[in-house]
């Protein structure tokens, strides 16, 4: 019984009370919150779950650029759209940085936007998010996709 009673509160503590950093761990903590925060669509829950409490975001649109007014931004950006989609392509690890490629819809039948997502890591925690997104092309010379 006391064995259940401390797996269980390690599975609630989240990915840094049994973790080890490297690039796998921080590999799959990302995957991990980006399946949490934008597939399933609960930001709030990834957010506290994967993000340091003193995470730094980069993207200009989030006001602030704190961890609340992250998970607030996405959770409106979530809302205010018919059916977003987002689809990881591939994840990319090394040491304490993490890219992600995605691609992502905002409602079925709509052009799709590439997305470049970098996260920095430390102690199993998300500290640092960039990204660059890239809106569908109308007049694409190159005939390979983004994705």
């Amino acid at each position: 019984m006391t064995l259940l009673i401390s797996l269980m509160a390690l599975a609630a503590a989240g990915p840094a009370a049994s973790c080890t950093p490297s690039a796998a761990s921080n590999r799959q903590i990302v995957a991990d919150f980006y399946r949490e925060a934008l597939i399933e669509k609960q930001p709030g829950p990834a957010f506290e779950r994967y993000v340091a409490p003193d995470f730094v975001e980069h993207k200009p649109d989030v006001p602030e650029g704190t961890r609340d007014a992250t998970a607030a931004f996405l959770g409106e950006l979530i809302k205010s759209m018919p059916d977003p989609k987002w689809e990881v392509l591939r994840i990319v690890a090394e040491g304490d940085l993490v890219a992600l490629h995605a691609r992502f819809t905002p409602a079925p039948q709509a052009p799709q936007y590439a997305i470049a997502d970098f996260f920095r890591l430390k102690d199993c925690k998300i500290v640092k998010h960039w990204d660059a997104v890239a809106g569908p092309s109308e007049n694409a010379k190159n005939p390979q996709p983004r994705f």
